[in-house]
């Protein structure tokens, strides 16, 4: 079987007293941000609600969506499965794509898409892109996943992580001819293009090796596919689209590169322990772009460098328009509105929810 459907109660609320002890340490207080330029002060989240994941049998969630009404969670590691808690109904189901059925793959990631009742993964390696009918879902608990269409991956082309827009599929890898690669829904055409972020160290790199240094790049783009922005490291880069799929630098947040050398000939890129992580996730809506960002670094706290404390909001035009602390470091998050789910994984996984209106 490719799949397994179970059902669970969503245990909501937090007790009394740890809501009053989060209310009275973080609900009011202001201090400086990090060293981010234009984030000048920061609001502190307090916690609305909590969703135990125990419970619901998600016990190893690295990453975490919202699209319609379904909180998505995929897994690194185990299994590696896809898991969809249908926020309405209360059941999720799931789905272990690694190694099992027709479309057998090694790897996937979640393709970000602003179809509004699909969700989207894809076998990197060989560009397969899969669909999940959100409305069939919410009729039919045995709704599977069907191929969409086959990204072109060629000799010379590893991709690592794909956005759907309305028009192009854009990818990022290691590349030989640009930082991003623009394909054609409907001509099937293909092209790279534009440079990374470049400073004395990153110039030294040919395009292979900047595109594994940028291999941990995220992406999201606008509902209508005219705005996307990049992010890596302390890097966030606004572009724009234009009708025929010309990418525009718009403006770049460089607030820090990495720190990194080379090793093995030349081809291996190594992180120095003392870079902080930067930003750990990223997703947008029509008005804003919210990343998560960590300013602390793997040779102080080991994997917990990953548990970012931060959310940083921009407009599509990259200007700074707010900052957030969470009372509890984050992995992942994901934003309906007003209201941010985040995914921890400081200990058992748990989704904690947050409203941003309040601040």
């Amino acid at each position: 079987m490719m799949k397994q459907i179970v059902f669970y109660s969503i245990s909501k609320g937090v007790s009394l007293f740890i809501l009053s002890v989060v209310l009275l340490m973080f609900g009011c207080s202001r201090k400086p941000v990090c060293d981010l330029d234009g984030f000048t002060d920061i609001s502190v989240l307090a916690i609305k609600d909590t969703i135990e994941l125990e419970d619901k049998e998600i016990l190893n969630p690295h990453y975490i969506y919202y699209k319609d009404s379904f909180l998505i969670f995929t897994s690194l590691r185990g299994e590696r499965e896809i898991q969809l808690l249908n926020l309405m109904t209360e059941k999720v189901t799931e789905y272990n794509v690694i190694g099992q059925g027709n479309n057998e793959m090694s790897d996937y990631h979640t393709v970000r898409t602003n179809s509004d009742n699909m969700y989207m993964f894809a076998d990197n390696r060989s560009g397969k892109v899969y669909g999940i009918c959100l409305d069939s879902l919410k009729e039919n608990l045995d709704a599977d996943y069907e191929l969409l269409f086959k990204f072109p991956v060629e000799k010379g082309r590893l991709f690592f992580r794909f956005i759907d827009m309305p028009e192009y599929m854009m990818g990022i890898g290691m590349l030989e001819n640009g930082r991003f690669g623009l394909f054609n829904k409907d001509t099937g055409g293909y092209e790279e293009q534009m440079k990374y972020p470049e400073n004395e160290e990153i110039a030294s790199l040919d395009d292979i090796q900047r595109g594994a240094l940028f291999s941990r790049t995220l992406m999201s783009a606008t509902e209508d596919g005219d705005r996307i922005v990049s992010s890596c490291f302390g890097l966030v880069d606004f572009y724009s689209v234009s009708d025929d799929g010309k990418l525009a630098l718009v403006r770049a947040n460089h607030y820090h590169f990495p720190l990194f050398k080379t090793g093995s000939g030349g081809q291996a890129i190594i992180f120095k322990k003392e870079d902080k992580v930067g930003i750990t996730c990223l997703c947008s809506d029509k008005n804003y772009v919210y990343a998560l960002y960590s300013d602390k670094t793997v040779g102080e706290f080991g994997e917990g460098a990953y548990n970012a404390p931060y959310l940083l909001i921009w407009d599509w035009n990259g200007n700074p328009i707010k900052a957030c602390k969470f009372p509890a470091a984050l992995y992942g998050f994901a934003v309906d509105g007003n209201t941010v789910y985040g995914l921890s994984r400081e200990g058992t996984p748990i989704v904690y929810v947050f409203d941003l209106c309040e601040n």
